[in-house]
């Protein structure tokens, strides 16, 4: 379903007819197999420093593609800080009736842009169907202008998180050595693969301080996968427990850009080459489209 569609269901339920943005949209150029890659970071519990993983990735992707970042954070977002930007509208927004797709894309710099999730809203933190039925159409709209789309999700288990992961391409879980960080990472994967047995999740170690602590740490996250779940998950690699991170953060932007040569971003690079390499193969089936199908019409 895209954007213009659902405007018209809303339109015929008289109690939300006034809030249908008005105005043409421009569409996007149709063609087979334009599509953006879509790739889902998400985590099992807050703190895992999922998002300052999407920044810095969209941050390296951005210097040969085209990149949307969505902030699926929705109501308590925080994409915006990372990437030092104050966008006008977000995805809030656009829900409520305020402003259409394009309304609420920010630019975030060259190849870079970000739909924001707003902040200090709590209703919107669990949606309804037709809540994210908008959603979708409105991804659907403007994808098709990216190469790749990164979903910096909300962290946890609940079901608005799960289907947005499992309506992208793929799903990249953050963790780290924390027993509780592996607890929730394994958690989050058992109920995605409920949800959708064809996924292929993957994930990567962050924070660890050696190599020899990534390994043990990815080793107790396979196992018990494979052993409970039937599934082998890969390990794309991990990334250093690295101070650079704290000061990034603190300074508003993504460490591959403030403090290149941090230990952090190598790593982050070495991560960023293996998704373009593993993830880029085989046509996309549409972030929008597939989300719209998981959660039904408006």
């Amino acid at each position: 379903m895209n954007w213009d569609h659902a405007r018209r269901i809303l339109a015929w339920d008289g109690r939300r007819a006034a809030a249908v943005p008005a105005g043409p949209l421009r569409r996007p150029a149709p063609g087979p197999g334009t599509h953006a890659r879509s790739l889902c970071i998400a985590s099992g519990k807050g703190g895992t420093g999922k998002s300052v993983v999407t920044a810095s990735l969209a941050a390296v992707l951005a210097e040969t593609r085209r990149v949307l970042v969505i902030d699926a954070d929705l109501g308590v977002g925080n994409a915006h800080i990372l990437q030092d930007v104050a966008p006008e509208h977000s995805l809030v927004d656009l829900v409520e009736g305020r402003a259409g797709p394009r309304d609420v894309v920010a630019h975030c710099g060259q190849n870079l842009d970000l739909l924001a999730a707003g902040s200090g809203v709590s209703h919107v933190a669990s949606l309804e169907p037709w809540e994210m039925s908008l959603v979708a159409g409105a991804v659907s709209e403007i994808e098709r202008e990216y190469d790749w789309v990164l979903v910096d999700s909300g962290a946890g288990i609940s079901t608005q998180t799960v289907a947005l992961a499992a309506a992208c391409d793929r799903v990249l879980l953050v963790t780290t050595p924390d027993v509780t960080a592996l607890t929730d990472a394994y958690a989050f994967l058992k109920v995605l693969l409920q949800r959708d047995p064809r996924a292929a999740p993957c994930f990567v170690v962050n924070r660890a301080t050696s190599e020899a602590e990534a390994t043990q740490v990815a080793e107790r996250l396979r196992g018990a996968a494979h052993k409970f779940l039937a599934r082998d998950v890969r390990c794309l690699g991990w990334l250093p427990d690295d101070r650079a991170v704290v000061r990034c953060v603190n300074a508003r932007a993504p460490v591959v850009r403030r403090e290149p040569t941090a230990p952090f971003a190598a790593g982050l690079r070495e991560l960023a080459a293996v998704v373009e390499r593993d993830f880029a193969a085989g046509p996309s089936l549409g972030l929008g489209a597939r989300l719209g199908r998981s959660v039904g019409p408006a």
